[in-house]
């Protein structure tokens, strides 16, 4: 099913304009009978995923819940989650996801801080959310019926909207700066910050991913491994489904490289976007014999830096393109891309700044950089964020003079406007005098051939005030010691750079968007190497 073409600029303008659910609405006019999202053997078409978006949508009025408020999402990726996060869109109702394999405690921080009238789970709340909401005034919605729910906590959210008892017109009107959405940050590096996302923020970002959908040769079911919790995923489901694409789901907590491997094998899947470990997961489990890839057509990469050796491995196995891009919860995804760059893949960059980003990169001062040199990356944009939520401080720290969003990333670019990220200007770790960057020493470790994963990260130091550690995974049968990952990054770079402390573990702690936690790996050094010697 193709729909038909629809030049970016009017997504943009009546009737596509204001609430961005104006966009889902073409979609399903113009495709009712076509499957929508297929999730764990269960699958829904656009106008059936219509109807349960409106009687989610009116359940989140009959809860209560106005225009503007809160609402948190407490869903793994589903169908459910999709159906919810549009609901919240129809009705004007900010929805704010939740990392499902959060606890008590990151559960409680975020629907206080996000001042959440309601938190929305699928069949009956856990424990975890029930003692989390005890002390607030939040409400428990559940996506189940209420003869599911008999003698719950929760409140069912198709029975809040039922009876006719909500009149309101849906989708609601929304105007450009209204928040659409409010995730949270990974808070590797503090508190999680709650982000405002506009709807101008998101129909830029779905109207460049619709409209190249639209002209682009490579057309297709969609595919969905990412947490849809973060923004990456929740971006991907909402433009999949604005193109009128079939999309089909999986959970990350559940992640089985075979079976991608199968959806790949089993539908026109042209593209999917993953995280570095799931490719090295890939390349383990593949066998040409089983798996008929030919619909594949690319792959992309977000989250932490793709290794050059297995970017090439991939490329040369699957034989299709492996690029990367960038982007942050703060921007709504994507502010570089290779797939939208007019040169071609540059392996190790993360590409040309997308059509609608300004994009420069400036020393201490503020002052623009050479070509070549490294500086902290700026953007501005469409898709850049309002602001935090209510956190003044922090707004002001993240903005330049002149609107530009501060992304803490250090980065250079070339003479084709490439650019290259260096790494986390807060991650830099000052030792003795000296600027350390870890992903350049996790680069090097990654050509090692018995590496499978590495984090480098910076430790306190009595006499050089921090120095470096590293937290290494090898690859399967592969024997590698502590001693040799030192010598070899001493061989490798300068001395200065090589990690005094090195662990050899068999996996590094992640967050559910596969970021490393090195927050947590620099905590564990510091108790087990500073405060003990």
């Amino acid at each position: 099913m193709d729909l038909d073409i629809v030049p970016a600029d009017t997504l943009l303008e009546p009737p596509y304009d204001g609430n961005v659910a104006n966009l889902l609405e073409r979609a399903i006019a113009n495709s009712p009978d076509e499957i929508a999202i297929e999730h764990d053997g269960e699958s829904v078409t656009y106008s059936a995923f219509d109807e349960l978006v409106d009687q989610y949508a009116r359940g989140l009025r009959g809860a209560g819940l106005d225009v503007g408020d809160r609402a948190c999402v407490y869903i793994p990726n589903s169908i459910d989650f999709c159906a919810t996060i549009w609901a919240a869109t129809r009705a004007g109702v900010v929805a704010s996801p939740l990392n499902p394999a959060y606890r008590r405690r990151e559960i409680a921080y975020q629907v206080d801080h996000a001042d959440a009238e309601a938190i929305v789970v699928s069949g009956e709340p856990g424990n975890h959310v029930v003692d989390a909401v005890s002390d607030l005034e939040a409400e428990i919605l559940s996506t189940s019926d209420a003869g599911v729910l008999e003698d719950s906590p929760a409140r069912s959210l198709p029975d809040a909207g039922s009876g006719g008892t909500v009149t309101a017109s849906l989708p609601v009107e929304r105007e450009d700066e209204d928040t659409l959405l409010q995730p949270y940050t990974s808070g590797t590096t503090g508190n999680p910050k709650g982000v405002l996302l506009t709807h101008r923020n998101f129909r830029v970002q779905i109207a460049n991913s619709v409209s190249n959908y639209s002209v682009s040769p490579i057309k297709g079911d969609g595919l969905i491994i990412l947490p849809m919790y973060h923004i990456t995923g929740c971006l991907q489901m909402m433009s999949s489904l604005c193109a009128g694409r079939t999309l089909h789901l999986l959970r990350p907590d559940q992640w089985d490289p075979e079976r991608v491997l199968e959806l790949l094998d089993e539908h026109d899947v042209p593209a999917f976007v993953g995280v570095a470990t799931m490719f090295n997961d890939l390349l383990d489990a593949y066998d040409p014999e089983e798996y008929d890839l030919e619909t594949l057509l690319r792959a992309g990469q977000g989250g932490d830096k793709l290794p050059k050796p297995v970017q090439q491995e991939f490329e040369e196995t699957f034989e299709v393109s492996l690029s990367e891009g960038y982007g942050l919860t703060e921007t709504t995804a994507g502010t570089h891309t290779i797939t939208a760059s007019t040169l071609g893949n540059r392996p190790g960059s993360v590409g040309q700044p997308i059509g609608h980003t300004r994009s420069k990169i400036v020393d201490e001062d503020g002052e623009v950089v050479d070509v070549g040199e490294e500086g902290e990356l700026l953007v501005d944009g469409p898709q850049v964020m309002k602001g935090y939520y209510e956190n003044p401080e922090a707004n002001e720290e993240a903005f330049t003079e002149d609107g530009f969003f501060r992304t803490g990333d250090i980065a250079s670019r070339d003479e084709d406007n490439y650019h290259y990220i260096k790494g986390r200007e807060k991650e830099m770790v000052l030792t003795a005098g000296y600027n350390v960057y870890p992903r350049e020493i996790e680069n090097a470790l990654y050509d090692h051939p018995d590496v499978l994963e590495a984090a480098v990260f910076g430790v306190p130091d009595e006499r050089r005030g921090e120095t470096v550690a590293a937290a290494v995974v090898p690859k399967d049968g592969a024997t590698l010691t502590e001693e040799a990952v030192s010598e070899y990054v001493l061989d490798e770079l300068a001395p200065y750079k090589h990690p005094r402390y090195v662990e050899i573990r068999e996996e590094l702690p992640k967050t559910g968007s596969g970021k490393v936690r090195k927050t947590e790996l620099e905590d564990e050094f510091t108790e087990r190497y500073v405060e003990e010697s």
